[in-house]
């Protein structure tokens, strides 16, 4: 019995050593097994970071170190060390989600045009390419019977100028997930299109270039909604979320014409929504963009549009309620204001023309913005920075005529200086009108860096001079080349 019990036993404490071992070969199996990140973890990476503000890190100098590129990347252009390099900034004027490292974006696709001095911004970043949709691939995808593509002229006959809407929204509520494409035609509809922004109920437009869609002259507002085509708004509640597939939905192509009754696009609801390609004309608001579902934060990107107003003393290009958004490339004119933000925007290579010489007209207003490379032609106000934090480059300002008021490149609206202006020309017209490259209060923290202007033709109580900063030299425009 007792040696029994010590067989017992010692059957026990083996089996035992067996499990131990079992277990710690299992997790140094695993230890060397383990997966090196792929791209989508550090696309995913990347991405929730621009989801809340980045901490910049401070070197010895108090400043922060941020990558820039030396170079213009296009979209889809693979990142390399090559194209980047990096220089100290003041962390007040940093935008949110610079990227300071060049490990974390080496070898990833920019998702949005960058051009040479831009700084590196984490959410248009992918390690992923982005896929370039044309008519070619359009054509290709919708002669497939599973294709998400869905072409409305099999359901409605355009060029008839009857009212199309009724068909039309039932398309739209009809194919939830899909993307309509509208081939060239007219169609015209007197009341708003509206989407959800539920990401499983999603619709997405996709327009040839010779599609118009236009508002009937018996056009009907509905309530609030005012736009040809309403973004997202059928909830009661819009839907926040970014990471079901549906839910970045767009409109691309097309003529959008407002006929003096509607605006152009509105984006009511949903986030990463894209607005591309399209041309936008006869409206009081071009783009409306109103509060996103994430704190404010719409997300929303604007890209190569052109916009031209109804010349009305309401008319606004772009306008912006919600934050976090991104244009690109837009050409707007005939319009009161050109792009009237709140703040949280990036605009880069855009361009306000005052076409009708309306009285006060501003190019760029609003609140926090980096802005680069932007251009404001015959505004009377070119950039309106108000004493919120901002940051604007190269932008240019240029007049060509006395209108017999005064030319204003920067103008702080009565308050102090709180952006900074970096390397922004004012080519003034030497006329009996006075001229402003700043127009603000004295004993602000903002400060100009390196202008481009012509003191000598500006007023005397013109501010700039007391914003320059330490060791920056004032810079004479180039004079045009005049005709023999």
């Amino acid at each position: 019995m007792r040696q029994t019990n010590v067989k017992n036993k010692m059957a026990r404490l083996l089996c035992a050593f067996l499990c131990l071992t079992l277990i710690c070969g299992a997790v140094f199996m695993s230890s060397c097994n383990k997966e090196e990140p792929t791209d989508t973890d550090a696309t995913d990476e990347v991405e929730q970071g621009s989801e809340s503000e980045t901490i910049h890190v401070l070197n010895e100098n108090g400043m922060v170190d941020v990558l820039v590129f030396n170079t213009d990347a296009p979209k889809g252009t693979k990142i390399t060390k090559k194209m980047l390099d990096v220089i100290e900034m003041d962390p007040e004027n940093l935008p949110r989600n610079v990227v300071t490292e060049s490990a974390k974006v080496t070898g990833k696709y920019a998702t949005k045009d960058f051009y040479k001095g831009d700084y590196v911004i984490s959410k248009r970043v992918s390690g992923t390419k982005p896929l370039e949709i044309n008519d070619d691939t359009i054509r290709q995808e919708i002669t497939k019977s599973d294709s998400e593509f869905l072409v409305v002229t099999d359901y409605v006959k355009p060029n008839t100028g009857e009212d199309l809407y009724d068909n039309l929204q039932m398309l739209i509520n009809k194919n939830p997930g899909r993307t309509l494409y509208f081939p060239d035609g007219e169609y015209i509809i007197s009341r708003s299109l509206k989407t959800c922004s539920e990401p499983k109920d999603s619709i997405s437009f996709y327009f040839s270039s010779g599609a118009i869609l236009k508002a009937a002259d018996a056009w009907k507002n509905d309530g609030q909604l005012r736009a040809l085509i309403c973004l997202g708004t059928v909830e009661e509640k819009p839907v926040n979320n970014i990471r079901v597939p549906g839910s970045n939905f767009y409109v691309m192509g097309g003529i959008f014409d407002g006929n003096g009754k509607a605006d152009g696009i509105s984006i009511d609801g949903g986030r990463e929504t894209l607005i591309k390609d399209v041309v936008i004309v006869n409206t009081r608001y071009g783009i409306h963009i109103k509060d996103g579902t994430n704190n404010k934060s719409s997300d929303s990107d604007i890209d190569d549009v052109t916009i031209i107003g109804n010349g009305l003393s309401n008319s606004i290009g772009i306008t912006m309620i919600g934050l976090d958004n991104t244009i690109s490339n837009a050409r707007i004119s005939n319009v009161k204001t050109g792009i009237q933000t709140t703040g949280g925007v990036f605009l880069n290579n855009c361009t306000i023309e005052n076409t009708t010489d309306m009285e006060n007209v501003v190019g760029y207003t609003g609140g926090e913005a980096w802005i680069s490379n932007c251009v404001a032609i015959n505004c009377d106000v070119a950039f309106s920075v108000g004493g919120k934090r901002g940051f604007y480059k190269q932008c240019l300002a240029i007049w060509t005529k006395d209108t017999g008021r005064a030319s204003i490149m920067f103008d702080c609206g009565g308050g102090k200086l709180g952006s900074a202006i970096v390397g922004c020309e004012a080519e003034f017209f030497d006329g009996e009108s006075p001229n402003f490259y700043l127009r603000a209060g004295a004993g602000g923290n903002g400060r100009v860096v390196s202008p481009v202007y012509d003191p000598a033709l500006c007023d005397a109580s013109d501010a700039t001079s007391a914003y320059v900063e330490d060791g920056t030299s004032v810079l004479s425009p180039i004079p045009a080349k005049k005709e023999d």
